[in-house]
């Protein structure tokens, strides 16, 4: 289908492997140094590049046409990671993929090279990305969104697209992102230029660029419940707390595989955080 269609990229967003089965074959060769054969295409990953919760790689496929003949295309494949199936990721991070996806493949998009999105089974969180992405086109274009009329229009065409009620609301939740934060990257050699923007006050608000970005952290900022947190909240880890109201959240947290005499805990008040490139690689 990827070479019939032309397609230009690929949008995966689930892992090969997830919840002790197999979710998506993997369909590219594992190392770079070598190739695969499928059928009468033969396919090589020539770059990969690792971020926190993606990779970018550019796919290589070659097809025998005859005896001595060979056509080669090349694809860009984005892999999104961080997607467990039934669940619903960051909103940012899912903003950050698709304007990370969006600027590379800008220039190679057209009517006649599409772009294939897939899951595990193509309903639920192809059905969520097509909706984030469509709506996204939609306010650039015409400042509106529609995700009730995309939707349906969707499910026209495939049945299970957006499988559960927290996945339709995860939509709304990212576009309400996109609306409150924007991109909030900018270039580096921009930074002096971005300090001085920042600086000025608004008329209207008496506030600069600093403290409205600041106060909008601290509203979109997760509530974590104590069930959410039940580890830091236990009776014998209450000690390993320097302030009992900053806890982690259990999700997010390492787990401590020593043993201490004849009792056992995996507490310890930090958590996991990412880099740019490196999911997990940071605790604090």
């Amino acid at each position: 289908m990827i070479w019939q269609e032309n397609a230009c990229c690929i949008v995966m967003l689930t892992k090969t492997f997830d919840f002790i089965k197999v979710m998506c074959i993997q369909y590219w060769p594992s190392a770079k140094v070598n190739s695969e054969n499928y059928g009468d295409l033969n396919i090589s990953v020539l770059h990969e590049e690792e971020l926190a919760n993606f990779h970018i790689r550019t796919i290589q496929v070659v097809k025998k046409q005859g005896t001595n003949e060979e056509e080669t295309r090349t694809l860009l494949q984005f892999h999104y990671t961080e997607w467990p199936c039934h669940t619903c990721p960051f909103s940012n991070a899912i903003l950050e993929f698709r304007r990370r996806m969006r600027a590379v493949v800008g220039s190679r998009l057209q009517h006649d090279n599409p772009i294939v999105v897939h899951c595990n089974d193509g309903g639920g969180r192809s059905g969520v990305y097509l909706s984030i992405d469509a709506n996204l086109e939609l306010a650039e274009e015409e400042d509106c969104y529609d995700v009730f009329g995309y939707l349906k229009t969707l499910r026209q065409s495939r049945k299970g697209m957006v499988e559960t009620l927290n996945q339709y609301k995860f939509i709304y939740d990212t576009l309400e992102e996109f609306v409150l934060c924007g991109f909030s990257w900018f270039p580096v050699k921009e930074l002096s230029q971005k300090l001085k923007q920042k600086s000025m006050k608004d008329i209207e608000t008496k506030l600069n660029e600093y403290q409205r970005e600041y106060q909008q952290i601290c509203k979109m900022t997760p509530r974590f419940t104590i069930g959410d947190c039940a580890g830091g909240h236990r009776g014998d880890n209450r000690e390993k707390n320097r302030d009992v109201l900053i806890v982690p959240p259990d999700n997010f947290r390492p787990y401590l595989t020593s043993f201490q005499g004849n009792t056992f805990t995996d507490y310890i008040n930090a958590v996991f955080v990412d880099v740019s490139t490196y999911s997990t690689i940071n605790i604090h």
